[in-house]
């Protein structure tokens, strides 16, 4: 070994951050960046950037692109390609994979003057099938995390895999050569070239090459605080007085450029460490390895709700793809496709949540918008489907309507999902709580027109947001009894034992959809030969789309008992304001989310019962450090009181509309949260 070529590469922000975090982000770290580097013409440097984020830059600072266009000239820094929303590849059609790439190099060649030859990868998910997507889109090289390759194959070369006859370049990313401002720069160097020396004596490769690669990736806390703290000039400083003839700074395409040697190996699918060891427990750190490596699926699978958004958008991405007509109309609709297949949205950001609901939502709005776009090509028609969403071999049923596209499940067949056609999210993306982070655990997942049969003692905990036994029909697999197409209806049947003596009851349950909503019927029947004494409750969880934003404004709720008509404060639980815990012959509900200008109307056959309480979700922040709030829920429920003799049953009503309101000039004052 004659020498090391240690190349630094900075992460891209998130692509679908907001313009105020974009200003910060160039402020606080590109725009230090971009003064140091032209100050030292020595220093070399990757960049990675997102197509948003290139759009930024050209319409607010393009003084740094300029700078930039000047640095790559002098051969000092090297511009990476992608995704143009930085994606994760493995989960999208390989049209979707080559049109981001393909968007994100004209994007770089429009604003720095010159093609990228090398690519990252979001969260470092890696499947065989990108080789020749990447190779199709002219990438050359790609860089993944080490510890998705082989040890044996690991020798600070690249490593070159081959796929159906078509091969590329893989530069091998090193987490643990990162470098501290705690360990001075000349010891950080001896240890390099210790680890390289050691890895490399005695190999064959040092016939072929004499000189090795280190790629290491900083984001952007760990770029700040080394440059700030002048630890990149120490660096360089040593490298010229004492390291000049065994290391080097440079960029992995001037490397690749110069030498030929490549380790064959084959990469199986797979996530970079740092974002597997979250998926395997939710929210937990499982480092352990068992030897089978870990995929986005894996992780999908973990979070549900990431999993839910990836339906959403094969589901879309399947309508575009079906629809022959207006060209311009399905290309607009296919940009706000690629829009929702930020990696934000499924997986992580470089800080903040683990896994984001603000992003996710957006994902959402912008599916939504694609296929409000599709819609509007030709003539929509109103239908209903039943196939297997979601992959998990289970049938669920699809509700195309006019205003909404929704989804029911078997499984305690709640709907699970609620995407409002005209710009808003999905209503039904609720979390669940877990003990660890918000002191309680739900034994279900939380969605739309989910059923309870309680005690009288289980419903007053119930009331009051304490952690409960669910109500037995949550955790049930309902039955198909009827399906039709053409009455856009779904009829499903559930049976549980209740209570501790085992009473068996049934429950029929039928949507029915219509343009503006759905009618749900239940027939509670008690098949047991004692009277059933008990409290049946329909619980409905609306996610706050607009959570975590600064104008985020909690929804607003107004019931009708009698003939009274008054709004309840929903930054309280009903048992905080209400002496009773609940509030009582309720004829009407109306939940009003006055940012996107739609109220949700229940409109039970019968009076009933109906409590609240609105959910703060906590989650660990990305880097595991601290626990924060990620998302929002409205949580409510009507019930009923329950008395059916043997053979007995009961039938109960709902009407859900979805309204369309105008928008108000001014907005409600912000509640406290």
């Amino acid at each position: 070994m004659d020498a090391i070529s240690l190349c630094f590469y900075l992460e891209s922000t998130p692509a679908d951050t907001l313009l105020s975090d974009n200003e910060k982000d160039y402020q606080e770290v590109y725009k230090h960046a971009a003064k140091f580097l032209y100050s030292h013409p020595d220093f070399c440097i990757s960049f990675s950037f997102t197509g948003t984020q290139l759009q930024f830059f050209r319409k607010k600072h393009p003084e740094f692109l300029e700078m930039l266009q000047q640095l790559v000239s002098r051969k000092q820094v090297e511009v990476l390609g992608g995704g143009f929303y930085n994606p994760v590849f493995p989960l999208l059609y390989s049209k979707d994979r080559t049109d981001q790439i393909e968007l994100l190099s004209t994007e770089i060649r429009q604003s720095i003057g010159k093609r990228s030859y090398g690519m990252t990868l979001c969260a470092d998910g890696w499947d065989a099938s990108l080789v020749a997507s990447f190779k199709t889109c002219g990438m050359e090289y790609v860089l993944l995390d080490s510890s998705l390759i082989p040890p044996s194959k690991l020798s600070y070369i690249p490593v070159i895999m081959s796929d159906r006859g078509k091969s590329i370049s893989i530069v091998p990313l090193y987490a643990k050569h990162t470098p501290s401002d705690e360990i001075p720069p000349e010891e950080y160097i001896l240890s390099l070239l210790s680890a390289v020396k050691k890895n490399a004596r005695g190999d064959k490769y040092d016939a072929e090459t004499g000189e090795r690669i280190v790629c290491v990736r900083l984001n952007h806390d760990k770029f700040r605080t080394l440059l700030l703290s002048g630890y990149f000039l120490q660096l360089l400083n040593s490298i010229k007085e004492k390291f000049d003839s065994s290391i080097h700074l440079s960029y992995p395409i001037a490397y690749l450029k110069n030498m030929s040697a490549r380790v064959p190996a084959f990469i199986s699918a797979g996530l970079g460490a740092e974002i597997a060891q979250w998926a395997k427990v939710p929210y937990t750190v499982i480092s352990k390895n068992d030897g089978y490596a870990v995929t986005i699926y894996d992780f999908l699978q973990t979070y549900l709700q990431s999993h839910a958004l990836y339906s959403r958008m094969l589901y879309v991405s399947t309508l575009i793809n079906q629809y022959h007509g207006d060209k311009a109309r399905k290309k607009a609709a296919r940009e706000k496709l690629w829009a929702s297949q930020s990696g934000e949205g499924f997986v992580c950001t470089t800080k903040g949540a683990l896994v984001n609901s603000i992003y996710r939502q957006r994902a959402y709005r912008n599916l939504n918008e694609a296929e409000k776009i599709i819609r509007e090509c030709g003539v929509f028609k109103e239908s209903a489907a039943r196939f297997d969403y979601n992959g998990d071999g289970i049938d669920e049923y699809m509700f195309r309507m006019d205003s909404f596209t929704a989804c029911v499940t078997k499984k305690s067949g709640e709907l699970c999902e609620l995407d409002v056609i005209a710009g808003a999210g999905n209503y039904a993306d609720s979390l669940g709580r877990i003990e660890l982070f918000d002191g309680a655990t739900d034994n279900y997942q939380r969605g739309l027109f989910i059923d309870h049969l309680f005690s009288d003692a289980a419903l007053k905990n119930y009331m009051q947001g304490k952690p409960v036994e669910s109500g037995i029909f949550p955790e049930i697999l309902y039955n198909e009894q009827r399906f039709s197409m053409q009455r856009k209806e779904v009829q499903l049947m559930a049976k549980a034992e209740f209570s501790d003596k085992k009473q068996l009851v049934s429950l029929r349950k039928k949507y029915t959809a219509n343009s503006n909503g759905f009618t749900i019927q239940y027939i509670l029947k008690n098949e047991s030969a004692e009277s059933l004494i008990a409290n049946f409750a329909v619980e409905s969880n609306f996610s706050q789309v607009n959570y975590g934003l600064s104008e985020f404004v909690p929804y607003r709720v107004a019931i009708a008992t009698g003939n009274e008509l008054r709004e309840v404060d929903t930054t309280k639980s009903s048992a905080a304001i209400a002496t009773e815990e609940c509030i009582t012959a309720v004829s009407a509900i109306q939940l009003s989310d006055f940012e996107n200008a739609f109220s949700f109307v229940f409109t039970p056959n019968e009076n009933c019962g109906f409590c609240f309480v609105p959910i703060t979700f906590y989650r660990p922040e990305y880097l595991g450090e601290k626990i924060i709030p990620v998302a929002m829920s409205f949580s409510s429920a009507m019930f009923w009181k329950v008395h059916l003799e043997p053979g007995m049953e009961m039938e109960k009503t709902i009407n859900f509309s979805i309204i369309n309101t105008k928008r108000k000039r001014t907005k409600p004052k912000k509640q406290a949260k």
